[in-house]
């Protein structure tokens, strides 16, 4: 039997943070609770906020690793990583993904002081490859498969 891939489109809320500056943001499910990402197509690899995951996560289990990350606007010197039960964005869900985990409190601090609303991850290239994700900026929303 032939497994039918799921595709399915996000939308993205294009949010003008200086005049010609933007950053991009979408709704997803980490554990069945809704979260706002920023979508950063630089970023290796898929963050969550150490706080969210202690707070709303808390049968998940982090390993720290010593090495620096660097994240928007600062360089932090320890992240952890961890193994999150699912990931849903759209209609497609990642079991058993691993994240890294970091404290995002001076990324939201950032977006506090100019009105934004907070984020809870950054999602990054490493999910991005994986569904071979098409961002369609005219039409604000992104396909995944």
């Amino acid at each position: 039997m032939i497994k039918k891939s799921i595709k399915s489109t996000i939308p993205l809320e294009m949010v003008e943070l200086q005049e010609g500056s933007y950053h991009v943001f979408l709704k997803a499910k980490v554990n069945k609770k809704v979260i706002r990402f920023l979508l950063d197509t630089g970023a290796s690899k898929t963050v969550l906020d150490k706080t969210f995951v202690e707070e709303k996560c808390a049968a998940q289990q982090m390993e720290t690793i010593g090495q620096s990350t660097s994240s928007l606007h600062a360089t932090v010197d320890e992240s952890n990583i961890t193994y999150i039960k699912e990931i849903q964005l759209g209609e497609v869900k990642l079991k058993n993904y691993l994240v890294a985990v970091i404290d995002l409190a001076h990324v939201n601090k950032t977006y506090a002081g100019i009105g934004k609303k907070p984020i809870y991850g950054i999602l990054g290239s490493d999910i991005l490859l994986e569904k071979k994700a098409i961002i369609d900026y005219a039409k604000k929303q992104m396909t995944l498969k």
